[in-house]
């Protein structure tokens, strides 16, 4: 293991500094009296690369000589004519711009959409905007993607209102979810994490599909979830949200950016508060569990003389909930979660001005989260203290169409845990240390603007089970036409999972537990794309089919085909899943976009006693269709989306009384949510339905008379809303 890192440090520490062979200059203005005016800020570079430099404040700049000569030089600023010239050799040059005669006024009109799905990435990525996520009320991460088929959401019990997502037929956590590139979801996290990022503070989310890049790190099976907050240039000056439900839930946003001095910061806050006792279906259990939380989150930034970058954020949370009976039930099942986190991030990235391409950077964070659950008799205690380090090197061989990114990664987990209840041996205070040394490599290729790859590898050790994981990842995409990408991908992903907080919802039930020893999870992921973009009619459009195809070389079977028991235990057998989607997206008149998308999951696993079998709680398939319409200047916006989620294999319960419940498959259903917005100078004010038939899961509490005392009390077993109609209301206030 030593030798590993050895050669991580000399292979960083050995880059090659030696200075390419510059062309200096100056760029300047003649003025009336006959004098130069320096111009700083002016864009210099060499014709049809990517190779160029800015000119500094007295004017002179400094560039890397072209591969070869003669070569054109390219000079623009706002403001003045463009500048050509062709060079014979190397010689120090003098460049006058010449201001432009008039700058006329130009109105411009168009529209932005606020999903889009990229032709020029090597890596299948969609990116959605401000705009999408304010399509709906969008609490919180969980509830951003309801306008969005690719990742599906659900709720993961009946008592404790988390939410989980799915993708690729996955459960949420194959997915590795990240802030800015960094961890943000793993560990005890995993639970319920989804709700500690509220919507407001997000300013785009990129979903990647299949393998991502090796840099981000070893656990991305089925994709990466990646999340960028408001930076200070982009944010606005205040931004205040509000919002409330019809059954009493409170939330309030307030955001502040300083955006003068070298050092700008955003502060978030959150407050989210519900003391309501809903009991619509009269089970004696509450329909939304009590929730108070309280959020922090500080940013700082600092760029220097344009070489160098550092981030540094802070953020903290205290969240409690409470569920379970009403208050005077007669047999109470009690549901008590409490989670607090405070975690430091920082990125420090280094660039050579005079090389475009070449940069250095380092990422770190540090986490501490403590968590206690309490459903009934079952009571977990868990204490998750990281620590994660990234550090990476770009550059480039020959040219920019040659990139190499190499570095090394290091993670460090330590999990103290308890726990209590329905379990065959219970534990106090276990100590579990993950310690993850990882280097990596990757190369990048671009072929003109019609073929890319990148190809990458880790390596990374395990101190528990000894051994070095060699993770390889090929992206490639090529383009037939400019509105045509063809994408391939193939990728071995890892992770070490935690399977109590991972399966928290299972707790929610009477099954007797057991743990065997449990091996790490390896996969295979393969997958295949293209997207189209096309004008019809004048009108843009999208249409964009992939399929993935996971293997697992070993998982964690989460077993709960028997009523009464929950086991967790190594695969002995084939796993997989496999997953099919196609988008269409289309503006079908002015500011009228029209979204569809239908998806095909066939997923299954070898259970020990009953063979393969269809994954439980997993929908065979999904469908989804969104309209938008905004009037002139978006000062009305309206948004209607409709969701049909197909049958899902339910395991076997003899409590189990849903007459939508057939041969152990529940039936299809449907789900509509609206949203209209009003916007003012300053303030918008929206308000909503989710849900708006009222489709919810019968009996969705198996076993409430007794639920302490009844073997086969379960509220777990959610395939469908256990919340009929909400309507909310909200306002956004913005200083930009």
């Amino acid at each position: 293991m030593k030798k590993i890192i050895i050669i991580a440090i000399v292979l960083i520490a050995s880059l090659n500094t030696k200075a390419q062979n510059q062309i200096i200059g100056k760029v300047v203005e003649i003025i009336k009296d006959g004098s130069e005016l320096p111009i700083p800020g002016a864009n210099v570079y060499w014709e049809g690369t990517t190779t160029g430099a800015a000119t500094e404040g007295d004017g002179n700049f400094s560039i890397v000589e072209p591969t070869s000569f003669p070569a054109t030089i390219v000079v623009s600023f706002v403001g003045y004519q463009q500048y050509t010239q062709l060079i014979e050799a190397n010689t120090q040059l003098q460049i006058y711009l010449t201001p432009s005669l008039e700058l006329k006024e130009v109105k411009v009109k168009g529209k932005v959409n606020t999903t889009k799905f990229s032709t020029v990435n090597s890596i299948n990525m969609q990116t959605l905007s401000t705009g999408e996520l304010e399509k709906a009320a969008c609490c919180n991460l969980s509830e951003s993607f309801s306008t969005n088929a690719t990742v599906d959401v659900n709720f993961t019990d009946a008592v404790s209102g988390a939410k989980k997502i799915q993708m690729l037929g996955l459960d949420g956590a194959y997915t590795q979810i990240t802030q800015e590139n960094m961890p943000l979801i793993r560990g005890i996290s995993s639970a319920y994490g989804l709700s500690y990022v509220p919507g407001t503070w997000i300013e785009s989310i990129q979903i990647i599909k299949g393998s991502g890049s090796v840099v981000n790190g070893f656990e991305s099976f089925a994709g990466q979830i990646n999340l960028e907050y408001y930076k200070p240039e982009s944010a606005p000056k205040l931004f205040w949200n509000g919002y409330t439900n019809s059954e009493g839930k409170l939330e309030n946003n307030l955001l502040f950016a300083k955006k003068v001095g070298a050092w700008k910061s955003n502060l978030f806050t959150h407050v989210s508060y519900f003391d309501g006792e809903p009991d619509h279906n009269e089970d004696m259990f509450l329909d939304v569990p009590k929730v108070k939380q309280v959020n922090m989150l500080n940013r700082w930034d600092y760029k220097g003389d344009g070489s160098y970058h550092i981030s540094l954020t802070a953020r903290g949370l205290v969240e409690d909930r409470l569920g379970g009976t009403i208050e005077n039930a007669i047999n109470p099942y009690d549901v008590n979660i409490h989670n607090d986190l405070l975690e430091f991030t920082s990125k420090t990235g280094a660039i050579q001005p005079n090389s475009p391409g070449k940069s250095a950077g380092l990422q770190t964070s540090f986490r501490r989260h403590n968590q206690t659950a309490i459903f009934g008799e079952n009571n977990y205690k868990g204490l998750q203290e990281s620590a994660y380090l990234n550090l990476i090197r770009q550059t480039y061989i020959g040219s920019t169409n040659h990139k190499l990114k190499y570095g090394t990664s290091y993670y460090a987990d330590r999990y103290t845990e308890s726990f209590s209840g329905h379990i065959d041996t219970a534990f106090t205070d276990n100590v579990r240390v993950d310690l993850m040394t990882g280097v990596f490599s990757e190369y990048s290729y671009k072929w003109g603007e019609s073929f890319n790859l990148t190809a990458g590898i880790r390596a990374d050790y395990y101190n528990n089970s000894e051994e070095i994981n060699y993770l390889p990842r090929l992206n490639m995409k090529y383009n037939p036409t400019e509105k045509m990408a063809i994408r391939f991908s193939a990728g071995k992903a890892f992770r070490v999972a935690n399977v109590f907080v991972e399966n928290a919802s299972f707790l929610a039930s009477n099954r007797e537990i057991s743990v065997g020893n449990l091996n790490p999870e390896i996969a295979w992921n393969y997958g295949a794309n293209i997207t189209y973009c096309f004008y019809l009619f004048g009108r843009e459009g999208t249409i964009n089919a992939d399929a993935y195809r996971t293997d697992f070389e070993n998982q964690i079977v989460v077993d709960i085909e028997n009523q009464n028991e929950l086991s967790f235990y190594n695969l002995e057998g084939d796993s997989y899943a496999t997953s099919m989607q196609l988008d269409f997206a289309y503006e079908l008149f002015d500011r009228f976009d029209i979204k569809m998308a239908y998806k095909i999951n066939d997923v299954k696993s070898t259970y020990d006693d009953e063979g393969i079998k269809e994954s439980p709680l997993t929908p065979k398939d999904r469908a989804l269709l969104n309209l938008s319409y905004a009037t002139n200047f978006d000062k009305w916006m309206f948004d209607v989306t409709a969701n049909y989620v197909g049958e899902s294999r339910i395991p076997n319960h003899n409590l189990n009384s849903d007459p939508s419940v057939l041969n152990n498959f529940s039936d299809p259903f449907y789900l509509y949510n609206t949203q209209i917005t009003k916007k003012f100078r300053k303030f918008d004010v929206y308000v909503g339905g989710e849900n708006l038939l009222g489709y919810v899961q019968k009996n969705p509490i198996l076993g409430t008379p007794i639920p302490n005392s009844d073997t086969a009390f379960d509220a777990s077993l959610i395939y469908a809303p256990i919340n009929g109609r909400m309507i909310y209301a909200g306002f956004r206030f913005k200083i930009k």
